[in-house]
């Protein structure tokens, strides 16, 4: 038999082996192996006493190795043995033989070995990938069964760290490195040494740590927030108690705090209790321009002469009061709420009004702190913000100082407040993150302008202070706010608790007066619905929806209903009125009318470039308008080429509810089609001059204005200019 060359060492479960023996154990079949592990002992002069024919075979040789090894005659005789038989078969090689002599004991050490080993296939270089693998999720699995430390999210490994004086939980994505550590930390990896049946312990293979951290099934709960107050689940659950909890959620309240659960049985006591703990926190910021004693009259006595809402749901109960505690529900009941949530604006009259502070103290009740950040500039970094606020897993997202002087128009902010998944790529590379949104929104602002896009996703806390030097102002109730409402978190928080507990008490009625408002229906079902339930006068949740269109609107789009109106004044509505762009762009330009259009090179701030508003209009073709006197108009386009393009025209249309009712087809070269104002209100529009005379900041509230308004104020004008002369 020809020699082996190889003189490489491979270990094999810790016990070396050449390459040579490796092979003669690949030759052996198993019942070949059982028959050598089963051989009886063997002594030196009985293998002589064998007669062979031929040279021995493989298995031939290997079971007389067994059984000289077994008879215990020592290393001596077993190599007077090999020598023996090199001597009468010259074909033997004695490398050979001691391959045969290796591969004999790693057969005999096998159960040896593998009582030593136990059940665990987590001996490196001995089991087998696939075998490392199971292991070390099975004892992820088991280890986070209970009491788990290492979550998923968003198919991400995470865990919960805490840091700061108030150890404030927070959700951490794990690194290749982190995790690998955490997996030392639950598992236990050994190697053999010395005859086999000893072991030391290693860190996992760097092969196993990388298939565990990609693997997409992971055996751990699927951590959805750390909450730091009690929860209400979707199924109506009260996640109180410390820790995991089913629903998904983490609950980690800072040390001290104690929120006392609320009672079986809620009477009209705990109500009224309730109501009076959270109007203590929130009665002296002049919500809706009322004091403290017009708030408690309302809130606790359910008096006042101030009146809001409509209809039965009237109260004195101001709006942005109800939006101040609705957006102290929302993380409370957030589960419940399938679908987004509205942010909320504190939209403020004058400067230190206190949306800071009134900001503060709802995050300090939500979640034991408050944050706000600063709204980027461009896309972009609204984009990178966002993206990193959602991973943090903050339960509170805060804007403080938005911009005046600039329309607030983000496609992200939009998309963000109004779907459950927020998608985007990560910085720096190509990978998309799919996060979704469970987090509460507060923008803080001295009246900042918005697109009407996001005006609509808004609800409207307004600060209207009743001096001219808010922040001078004295007498509150509280004077260190912020300290109180920590020290009285667990009382406050009960509060709210007790609120929820009736409402679900009562079968989750739906509220009754709150305006419906598309995409946000589950969002007003449940917050709308707990504040109704809190109190029959609690009726004005969003009634001041209107306000809103008015403090927060931008005002360009509106400019349009005014440019439409100057247009019909000029001349006419029907086909008779029609006009070319760079005409239309000639009335907005002397009217000084504000349009998000583009400018003229060089030219004045209302000299528009004739293009850019003709390529405005196509996006508002069909779109109805409130031209006021002149009624509802609908903008079409002629079908008939004019001297610079397609001239348009506005056609009258009457509403019946929902239903448009159109007039006949117009006729080309038809009279103008102005309404008669003269005859219906006796109150002629105003003319170009009377326009002029205007002041800037009266033009840019017109548009806002309604029918009646605009005819009061087109009388103050008149008067004023009568004085004048």
């Amino acid at each position: 038999m020809a020699e082996t060359k190889s003189t490489d060492v491979t270990i094999i479960g810790n016990a070396r082996m050449t390459n040579g023996a490796r092979k003669v154990l690949s030759e052996l079949t198993q019942k070949q192996c059982d028959a050598i592990k089963k051989c009886e002992p063997l002594t030196y002069s009985a293998t002589l006493e064998k007669k062979w024919k031929a040279t021995p075979q493989t298995f031939d040789l290997a079971a007389m190795l067994a059984g000289l090894i077994k008879s215990g005659e020592g290393e001596v005789v077993i190599r007077n043995f090999m020598n023996t038989m090199k001597v009468h078969w010259p074909a033997l090689d004695l490398r050979y033989l001691r391959d045969i002599r290796g591969a004999v004991d790693t057969i005999l050490d096998a159960d040896k070995r593998s009582a030593a080993k136990g059940d665990d296939t987590n001996v490196v270089d001995e089991d087998d990938f696939q075998a490392h693998c199971n292991y070390a999720l099975t004892t992820i699995e088991r280890e986070n069964r209970w009491t788990p430390s290492i979550f998923q999210r968003d198919g991400k490994w995470v865990e919960i760290q805490r840091s700061g004086e108030d150890q404030t939980a927070t959700v951490v994505e794990l690194d290749r490195d982190t995790f690998s550590a955490r997996l030392n930390m639950a598992t236990f990896w050994r190697k053999r040494v010395g005859d086999g049946t000893s072991f030391r312990y290693v860190s996992a293979p760097k092969d196993v740590v990388n298939q565990i951290y990609a693997h997409p099934e992971k055996p751990v709960p699927e951590l959805r927030a750390v909450i730091s107050a009690p929860m209400f689940t979707a199924d109506g659950e009260l996640a109180i108690t410390p820790g995991y909890h089913n629903s998904g959620y983490y609950y980690a309240p800072p040390a001290g705090l104690s929120v006392a659960r609320p009672p079986r049985r809620i009477t009209e006591e705990h109500l009224a209790e309730a109501r009076e703990t959270l109007m203590d926190i929130l009665c002296d910021f002049e919500m809706d321009g009322v004091s403290r004693a017009e708030l408690e009259d309302a809130v606790l006595r359910m008096s006042g002469e101030i009146k809001w809402g409509s209809g039965e749901g009237v109260t004195a109960v101001p709006p942005s009061f109800l939006s101040a505690v609705g957006f102290m529900l929302e993380q409370i009941v957030r589960p419940m709420i399938d679908g987004p949530v509205m942010p909320l604006l504190i939209s403020k009259t004058a400067r230190r009004a206190g949306g800071g502070l009134l900001a503060m103290v709802m995050q300090t009740v939500i979640r034991g702190s408050a944050g706000v950040r600063p709204l980027a500039r461009n896309e972009d970094e609204r984009r990178k913000a966002i993206l990193a606020a959602l991973k943090s897993g903050s339960s509170v997202i805060a804007w403080d100082n938005l911009p005046t002087g600039r329309t607030i128009d983000s496609p992200t902010l939009a998309t963000l407040f109004t779907e459950g998944v927020y998608v985007d790529r990560e910085l720096g590379n190509s990978i998309e993150r799919s996060i979704p949104v469970r987090a509460s929104f507060v923008m803080i602002g001295n009246r900042p302008p918005f697109s009407d896009e996001l005006v609509q996703r808004l609800t409207l806390l307004e600060l209207v202070p009743q001096t001219a030097s808010p922040e001078t102002r004295s007498g509150w109730k509280h004077g260190d706010l912020p300290t109180y409402v920590q020290r009285n978190r667990g009382r406050i928080l009960s509060a709210l608790l007790v609120l929820v507990k009736h409402w679900l008490d009562k079968g989750q009625p739906a509220p009754k007066h709150p305006p419906v408002i598309g995409r946000f229906e589950r969002y007003r079902h449940v917050i709308g619905g707990i504040l109704e339930a809190a109190s029959s006068n609690w009726t004005s949740w969003q009634s001041n929806r209107a306000k809103l269109e008015k403090v927060a609107k931008d005002g360009e789009e509106d400019g349009w209903s005014v440019l439409f109106e100057k247009w019909a004044i000029d001349r006419g509505t029907g086909l008779g009125g029609k006009i070319e762009a760079r005409d239309l762009a000639d009335i907005a330009q002397e009217y000084e009318i504000p349009l998000d259009v583009a400018r003229i090179r060089d030219g004045g701030q209302f000299e528009y470039n004739p293009r850019s508003l003709g390529k405005a209009l196509p996006g508002m073709l069909e779109r109805i308008f409130d031209l006021g006197e002149f009624g509802n108009v609908s903008l079409l386009q002629s079908d008939k080429r004019g001297n610079g393009g397609y001239p348009w025209y506005l056609k009258p249309v009457e509403t019946r509810g929902a239903t448009e009712v159109d007039e006949p087809a117009p006729v080309e070269n038809a009279k103008p089609l102005t309404r008669p104002v003269e005859e219906r209100t006796n109150v002629p529009p105003l003319s170009r001059s009377e326009w002029k005379r205007m002041t800037r900041q009266e033009r840019a509230d017109w548009a806002s204005l309604t029918s009646d308004e605009r005819r009061e104020r087109t009388l103050e004008i008149r008067a004023r200019a009568n004085k004048a002369a």
